[in-house]
């Protein structure tokens, strides 16, 4: 499952790559600026929230463990595609998109649990589309943090 609750949130982990799809480095440097961030990212926002709400209809029409995989892997595909068009990690590194989708053999599944992943891929999905709206219309990190703060309010807004 914990592999499931990840892809979900491959979208907002590119959040904390560079433009180029590199993990920033430990090392202080100077980030890109706002505007080279917002260019960058947006693409990936836009691009991602149509396939997490094709997931998310075809988990809740899921009516067993193996139709609920059967999701995940077509959406493990797509997004692993995304990925590597947009310059991502796994242009980089193989993954199994196979791997990825499936339960633990010993998983017991149930109605609960797909009402738990649709419960996560409806936060992931607003979280995404708050980011989108924030960035849309922020000039800076500054402006977009607070946008971010004030859309929600229930959580800090991600760091940078």
């Amino acid at each position: 499952m914990k592999y499931l609750a990840a892809l979900l949130f491959l979208p907002t982990l590119a959040l904390a790559q560079t433009p180029e799809g590199q993990p920033q480095p430990q090392q202080a440097q100077q980030p890109p600026s706002f505007e080279h961030y917002k260019q960058a990212m947006q693409p990936i926002l836009e691009q991602s929230l149509p396939l997490m709400r094709e997931t998310r209809e075809c988990v809740s029409k899921a009516t067993t463990k193996e139709a609920t995989e059967e999701c995940m892997l077509i959406n493990t595909k797509k997004v692993l595609a995304l990925q590597e068009k947009m310059g991502g990690p796994t242009a980089q590194t193989q993954q199994d998109p196979v791997k990825l989708s499936k339960f633990p053999e010993d998983f017991e599944w149930n109605e609960g649990v797909n009402q738990t992943i649709l419960q996560n891929m409806d936060t992931a999905i607003q979280r995404n589309t708050t980011a989108l709206e924030c960035m849309s219309v922020s000039n800076s990190r500054e402006e977009m943090a607070n946008c971010l703060r004030s859309k929600m309010p229930q959580q800090s807004a991600p760091q940078e």
